[in-house]
């Protein structure tokens, strides 16, 4: 998980500084696939363009819109990482949905586009589902739903998956090979995570409860021509 970090991180520095050169020519397209790994799917559609840069053609800056999925069973979801407390909500089922706005970049080397991408910010939304409230030895405000069952959905607004904790969205590290001018296979690595909200707050304030995930990903890629 800390690698696919690096990676996108390294490729959002490099973007920015990217954007301060000359911009030559914009392309713009579709990526439609499927995440999966033990039982746990993750559709995603994504509407991607990018800028490529008159000095330094291979390398471009990109930013798009992404529709995602998340369908799994039985989850586990723990509060932030700071938290000193063990609670946990633990659900039979789970299913999320969302739209964000990602920023990334790629270089181009011949048929292949190498890059990364991930979400800035963005909203979930799903069914609510029941998740037993566990945990050791609690006690203070919020403890008296321990062992109950608790109705929970995904935590609406979210902002930086990849770097803040109790956040919904995704990352993902890429190889897009295009066949023909007209279609791509694109291979990825995707890492997200899954954030849900408690109804009321729990031990130590805590409101959201999340897990992440990391899934090989498959998607076929369409060019947009203006």
């Amino acid at each position: 998980m800390k690698s696919i970090r690096f990676i996108v991180f390294f490729v959002l520095l490099s973007s920015i500084k990217a954007f301060s050169q000359d911009i030559s020519r914009v392309t713009s397209g579709i990526d439609l696939g499927l995440g999966y790994q033990d039982k746990v799917w993750v559709p995603s559609v994504t509407y991607h363009q990018e800028l490529s840069l008159s000095n330094f053609p291979a390398f471009r800056v990109g930013w798009g819109v992404r529709g995602w999925g998340y369908y799994a069973g039985r989850t586990d979801m723990l509060p932030k990482t700071s938290a000193l407390n063990a609670d946990t909500l633990k659900f039979g089922k789970v299913s999320a949905n969302g739209v964000s706005f990602i920023l990334g970049a790629n270089f181009r080397l011949w048929k292949f586009d190498i890059g990364a991408n991930t979400d800035l910010f963005g909203v979930a939304f799903g069914l609510k589902r029941h998740a037993l409230y566990a945990g050791g030895g609690l006690y203070g405000k919020g403890g008296d739903n321990y062992n109950a069952y608790l109705r929970s959905a995904p935590a609406t607004l979210n902002a930086l998956p990849l770097f803040m904790d109790k956040q919904n969205g995704q990352s993902e590290a890429y190889i897009r090979f295009w066949i023909t001018d007209r279609i791509g296979l694109k291979v990825a690595y995707v890492h997200g995570r899954l954030t849900y909200a408690a109804p009321e707050k729990l031990i130590n304030g805590q409101t959201r409860y999340s897990t992440t995930f990391g899934v090989p990903y498959v998607a076929l890629s369409f060019p947009l021509y203006n």
